[in-house]
């Protein structure tokens, strides 16, 4: 005889189905409209009266409803729980009622089939139609929760970042709860976050995302009906599909979603789920699943999603800040003005590739960006800039409004129909101007000083390799290719190596001495480590003794290890004026390398001097009559040349690099090492730049020693690190080289020679008008008396093969006063009011005669150059010792090119302003040319 099930007891059927009721009650037949409560009631599903049906509020756990007619007074049915609730529906008894219950449950009287309790992450899944393995892939673990320890169903949430920061319990019959705090709301992922590429579902909560994870779907949940912006940023490069409920909050909040992803995703488009859209309380994913072909309408629906578009007559919100505009002018110049600042940085509703060209930055006090110079540039000035190179450009007005709404949302407040309304407006004309002519932008907007392709190290000894703008220093860093981490802590030993991996780079080439080796390595540290010199670098001057020898080469192989490419170039100029609109543009740009190439005339002028040693720089702006502002000069300046030679004041500003080929041809040479120097050294740059802050970097961990030798005036800070980091590491004392500059300038040997000669001429220094200089040079015809005298005169004052006093006579007055080895030139005023000239020694009262010269020059020898040449050679007395060269003891007067010949004009000595104008002389040729105070003042 068959063993007969003993009979489920109702509590512990009660226990198993509580959170459970609303699956059962739909098996039994009722629909979930049925059980959604509805405070105003609704239709009974079995008597069919109006209003009159509705759930018990703890429905989830009782599964108790009710209707005024069928469980009224007269009824013999009363109401009560879920298994009344089975019995009234089914019109059966409460005994029959309950073991329908029970084997809906899988429950059984029979001891020996008794089944453990669920788990409350199963009754969850059942409460909230989520199929459980879904449910799991979401983190979902068991808890509890509160005092009263209540069993929860905990899935983790994730905030803007894509960490886990808080959680969210379910419990059956509940609605759930976020983590207690503010802030702790967020979105929900399955195990893992978004990559580019791939397509995500978005939909509001948990529940329904487990839904369609479930139907093989990646798919997220949102902590509501629409996305905060700053989620935006874990969904970039994914295609996206928002999938609302159907009703009024839905479908608004997928609209505000779409608007903070479209620029961020690949695409964005939003699934209409079947059904009619009500004001609240719409289906959703699970409720459409429970449909019959649910999962088939779902699939189509998503199939079918139509592109994201605004709602028409609404402004796009996108998660741009909204700036409602008053007649608070100037407190909404600066409101926008901040905006501008953090557009790119602080702006997730930017798409990710476009927000570095959307950054906005300040110099000078002039709102500028950056662009990348496709082709090969040249500015104003005559500076050619490589392709590839990156310039900062002022911000032109009519990017400024593009820029405004990028950054926000401009609003007003207009009337209608008796209501106020927002109205999406274009930025105003005074907004625009007002940002533009702003000047001062304080931290609104970041300062840039320059841009770099490598690592650099900053004034601290820190090396600068994040790529991006740096904050400390005020560059921005975009690197040309991967470099290798530089070390925290490299040692003397380790400079020494890294320097000689870098001259091995230019082992080639013909330096006249280590000195220059050291010169050149100077070069390519000033280059790379210039933000780390809180001061003015001196120019390189590259010369060499014949054409060939590799003079841009080796400018442009400094340029490349630093810069990633060759330096801007420029040919140089006498007229200062076009020198100073070079410098301006220079300055403008940020460029951090020009070269002056192939020089074949004496460098100098006063724009020149002065950008050597100034920080910054401020001119009028070419073709405006606005200026610069006062911008950064860090700029790198070198110079190529053979012989170059100084003018005097830029003498003590350049630090040669000297060339000495033994060849007739040397660019004819077939045994060099790396016949592709600049190809070689590009495809090695990572390792020689890394070498070169390698050796900055050892200096200060080495505490920045003090290196003996002296210092150089005006470029301290370089000396002291760039200088002082060669000496330390055992390299030669690159400040030997200066003797050149000294050696070759120009103003130098005029001045030596003019003395040199009237000491020849005037032995016993009582003086000699210009007419009587050239009357005795014409009245001797023995050419080798007065050499040094004849010398210099023909190299300043001849015309067509004779003496032209009034040339003789400028360069007199113009270098009154000059000193040179001990004697000052100087003259006095004879019968007639013409001046005698005399030299005497410095410091000496002088003329009324001079010293006694009747022994010749042995004791007070004065030396001047070879022509054309370096040599110093003694002109009489002295048995073969070499010359003291002194440094320039003051600069040439200003000067203008000659109309007529392009030689010098100058303002000779006590030469009168007449109505603001004044006459320039020309050294050369004797022109006079009648121009204004202010453009001889240049």
């Amino acid at each position: 005889m068959p063993k007969q099930n003993k009979r489920v007891p109702f509590k512990e059927i009660k226990r198993t189905a509580t959170g459970r009721w609303e699956s059962i009650l739909q098996a039994a037949g009722m629909s979930a409209e049925d059980l959604e409560h509805n405070s105003q009631g609704r239709p009974c599903p079995l008597c069919g009266g109006t209003d009159r049906f509705n759930v018990a509020k703890d429905f989830h756990e009782t599964g108790g409803v009710f209707c005024r007619k069928c469980f009224s007074k007269s009824s013999n049915i009363k109401p009560g729980d879920g298994i009344a609730t089975v019995a009234w529906f089914q019109r059966s008894t409460i005994d029959e009622a309950g073991q329908w219950i029970a084997n809906h449950l899988g429950l059984s009287g029979d001891d020996t089939n008794d089944q453990p309790a669920d788990d409350v992450i199963t009754l969850v899944c059942r409460d909230k139609r989520m199929p459980r393995d879904a449910f799991l892939k979401f983190g979902a673990t068991e808890a509890k929760r509160g005092r009263k320890q209540k069993p929860v169903a905990r899935v983790p949430v994730y905030n803007h970042r894509g960490e886990r920061h808080s959680h969210y319990d379910f419990a059956p019959g509940h609605k759930g709860w976020f983590d207690r705090g503010e802030g702790k709301s967020g979105m929900f992922f399955p195990g893992r976050l978004p990559e580019a590429g791939e397509t995500w579902l978005l939909v509001e909560g948990c529940k329904d995302a487990a839904a369609l994870v479930g139907m093989g779907y990646n798919a997220a949940g949102l902590p509501s009906s629409k996305m905060p912006p700053k989620f935006g940023r874990l969904f970039r490069g994914c295609h996206i599909v928002l999938v609302p409920d159907l009703d009024e909050v839905g479908q608004g909040g997928a609209v505000s979603s779409g608007g903070c992803l479209r620029s961020i995703a690949a695409s964005v488009r939003i699934a209409r789920l079947p059904g009619e859209a009500v004001e609240t309380g719409g289906d959703d994913v699970r409720d459409v699943l429970r449909t019959p072909g649910g999962a088939s309408k779902v699939r189509e629906a998503i199939d079918d999603a139509e592109p994201w578009q605004p709602r028409e007559g609404e402004p796009d919100k996108d998660g741009r800040p909204e700036v409602l505009l008053t007649l608070n002018y100037g407190w909404h110049v600066d409101q926008v003005t901040q905006h501008v600042g953090r557009l790119g940085w602080k702006s997730p509703w930017v798409p990710y590739k476009k927000r570095e060209r959307l950054k906005v930055y300040q110099r000078g006090g002039q709102l500028v960006h950056v662009i990348t110079e496709p082709n090969e540039k040249v500015l104003s000035g005559k500076v050619t800039m490589p392709a590839g190179s990156l310039r900062i450009r002022p911000l032109p007005t009519g990017q400024i409004p593009l820029r405004i709404s990028d950054a926000c949302q401009l609003v007003k407040e207009v009337e209608h129909d008796g209501d106020v309304e927002r109205k999406a407006v274009p930025p105003p004309k005074w907004l625009i101007d007002g940002i533009a002519s702003r000047g001062e932008y304080g931290d609104d907007v970041k300062a840039l000083r320059g841009i770099i392709s490598a690592p650099t190290i900053r004034p601290d000894g820190s090396i600068l390799q994040r790529a991006g703008y740096d904050e400390r220093t005020g560059l921005l860093y975009k690197p040309c290719g991967k470099f290798p981490r530089i070390p925290e802590k490299p040692s003397r030993e380790d400079a020494m190596k890294a320097a000689g991996e870098l001259l091995d780079v230019v082992k080639d080439f013909p330096f006249q001495e280590d000195a220059d080796r050291s010169a050149w390595l100077a070069m390519v540290l000033s280059m790379i480590g210039r933000s780390a010199v809180d001061g003015c670098v001196p120019m390189f001057a590259i010369t060499a003794n014949v054409r060939g020898a590799g003079k841009s080469l080796l400018a442009d192989a400094a340029s490349i290890i630093s810069l990633g490419r060759p330096a801007a170039r420029k040919t140089y100029s006498t007229d200062d004026n076009e020198t100073r609109k070079a410098i301006t543009a220079t300055a403008i740009e940020g460029l951090p390398a020009v070269l002056l190439d192939n020089i074949d005339r004496t460098i100098g002028g006063a724009s020149l001097d002065a950008a050597l040693t100034a920080t910054t720089w401020s001119d009028r702006i070419l073709g405006s009559s606005a200026t610069t502002g006062e911008l950064p000069l860090t700029t790198v300046w070198a110079a190529t040349g053979n012989n170059l030679r100084f003018g005097s004041d830029i003498a003590r500003r350049v630090l040669p690099i000297r060339l000495a080929s033994p060849l007739e041809s040397p660019e004819e040479r077939t045994d060099v090492e790396h016949p592709d120097l600049l190809g070689f050294i590009a495809e090695n740059r990572p390792r020689l730049a890394a070498a070169a802050l390698t050796i900055l970097r050892a200096y200060f961990v080495g505490g920045c020693p003090k290196q003996a030798g002296g210092t150089w005036g005006s470029f301290e800070p370089w000396s002291d690190l760039i200088r002082g980091a060669i000496v330390w590491t055992g390299m030669v004392d690159l400040l030997s080289t200066r003797t050149t500059a000294k050696a070759d300038d120009a103003s130098k040997n005029r001045v030596l020679g003019l003395i040199g000669g009237l000491l020849e001429v005037d032995s016993d220094g009582s003086g000699m008008t210009v007419r009587q200089i050239v009357d005795a040079l014409n009245a001797e015809h023995d050419p080798n008396r007065y050499p040094v005298l004849r010398e210099i005169v023909a190299e300043l004052a001849t015309n067509g093969g004779k003496i032209d006093g009034r040339k003789l006579g400028n360069h007199l007055r113009i270098n009154r006063g000059r000193i040179a080895n001990g004697w000052i030139l100087d003259a006095k005023t004879v019968r007639g009011g013409v001046s005698a000239w005399f030299v005497k020694p410095a410091g000496g009262s002088g003329g009324s005669g001079g010293p006694d010269l009747s022994q010749g020059l042995g004791k007070n020898c004065v030396c001047t150059p070879e022509k054309g040449s370096n040599d110093i050679r003694h002109t009489q007395g002295s048995a073969g010792r070499p010359a003291e060269v002194g440094q320039p003891d003051q600069p040439d007067p200003p000067s203008q090119p000659c109309p007529k010949c392009g030689g010098r004009l100058v303002r000779l000595p006590d030469t009168p302003e007449v109505g603001g104008w004044l006459n320039l002389d020309c050294l050369d040729c004797g022109h006079v040319e009648r121009t204004k105070v202010e453009a001889a003042a240049r």
